[in-house]
């Protein structure tokens, strides 16, 4: 019997084992006879979702896949070992499994195989990740970012796994910011209404703590404007959540001061957040700073200590330390007037906006320009009256 033929047969008793399946499995033996390989891609694809189609995926991989591997579209091949790697109950199974797909792309001989050798190199990285093996899949995705870095014209479920499995691992760590950046990045390049819905609010939970926590993130307005953000709305159990981002966002410390009265006992059960009371304290009182600076007009933002102390909630030697941070960070510039009590803002760090607080921005800008249309009016007549004399 040759090769063909043992694919081929494999298929056939596949159809009387899986009945279900029977028509399209036919159908695929049609497409690889005829050698219609794109055809035969797409009917794998649409296969592949489906729970019981994937309970004899392996064999499927290796007693037919294997036939045309080498034919096919390699990141299309790459992402079908993928889910096939997923049936495997060890992770040493499945890296092993993922090996011999990079193995099969290296020798089909087809050109651009960069690309989906990455994609399986970063999975196999988050199997590292699963049994332990830190050091080894902190060496996987630095060298895939490296690479990624280096490409051009890469497909977005390249870009998106390098970025997914980099979250994984600085989640493991606990590096809230890096994590908070990775996550961003790997939204960037899919759509979270693809994702399961457990799946959604895990990520919107995880990625709006890190925000919360990270060190340096003074910008919730990329976030709270994200879709996958709207997964909080409709839980029970994190509205509080959404409503901390927008607290932040906005710099409100009576509102933070109230929702920590208010939600008390759902904080407690956040470790995270119990940990960095004291960091938590320290990056909303600042934002509170930035809004109160952001809130005035460009010229006008000389402000006494007293007034930064009041909307703080800080004494005077604790509005110096906070304004010696904020400059240090370079969320603001200026010049601190101990003499006078006041400091002189000659920059804030731009943000992203929310609607809300375009919609106040464009009403600050309506003001601006009904002053100048004011002025204009008074200059006319002031030249009119040089004139008539």
């Amino acid at each position: 019997m040759s090769s063909s033929d043992s694919y081929l047969s494999w298929l056939e008793s596949a159809q009387t084992k899986h009945p279900n399946y029977a028509s399209q499995l036919n159908q695929l033996g049609e497409y690889y006879k005829q050698k219609l390989w794109h055809q035969l891609t797409v009917l794998i694809e649409e296969l592949l979702p489906q729970q019981e189609f994937q309970s004899f995926l392996i064999s499927f991989y290796d007693n037919f896949i294997t036939a045309f591997a080498h034919r096919i579209n390699l990141l299309k091949l790459a992402q079908i070992a993928e889910v096939t790697a997923k049936q495997y109950k060890q992770p040493e199974q499945a890296i092993q499994f993922l090996q011999g797909a990079i193995k099969q792309i290296t020798e089909s001989g087809q050109r651009h195989t960069e690309q989906p050798m990455l994609f399986l190199r970063m999975h196999i990285a988050e199997y590292k990740l699963q049994m332990g093996a830190t050091d080894e899949c902190k060496t996987l995705i630095e060298e895939g970012k490296e690479t990624l870095d280096t490409m051009e014209n890469v497909d977005p479920a390249v870009s998106a796994v390098v970025h997914y499995v980099r979250s994984l691992y600085y989640k493991y760590k606990k590096s809230f910011a890096d994590f908070y950046k990775s996550s961003l990045l790997y939204l960037a390049f899919i759509s979270s209404e693809q994702l399961p819905q457990e799946q959604k609010l895990a990520l919107a939970v995880d990625i709006s703590l890190a925000a919360l926590l990270g060190e340096n993130i003074y910008n919730f307005g990329e976030l709270l404007l994200h879709p996958i953000i709207e997964v909080l709305d409709t839980s029970k159990d994190y509205r509080w959540l959404k409503e901390m981002l927008e607290c932040f966002h906005a710099g409100d410390l009576h509102k933070y001061d109230e929702l920590c009265s208010q939600h008390k006992s759902v904080l407690n059960n956040q470790p995270a957040l119990t940990e960095n009371v004291h960091q938590l304290r320290q990056k909303i009182t600042i934002l509170c700073l930035m809004e109160l600076i952001f809130s005035l007009p460009a010229q006008e933002r000389t402000i006494s200590l007293e007034t930064i102390g009041q909307r703080t909630k800080l004494e005077v030697d604790g509005v110096e330390f906070l304004l010696m941070k904020t400059l240090s960070l370079h969320l603001i510039e200026g010049i601190v007037d101990q003499v006078d009590g006041n400091v002189k803002v000659s920059w804030v760090q731009p943000r992203v906006l929310t609607n809300p607080q375009i919609s106040a921005l464009k009403d600050r800008l309506d003001g601006w320009i009904g002053k100048v249309t004011s002025a204009s009016l008074a200059l006319e007549e002031g030249s009119l009256d040089v004139m008539v004399a």
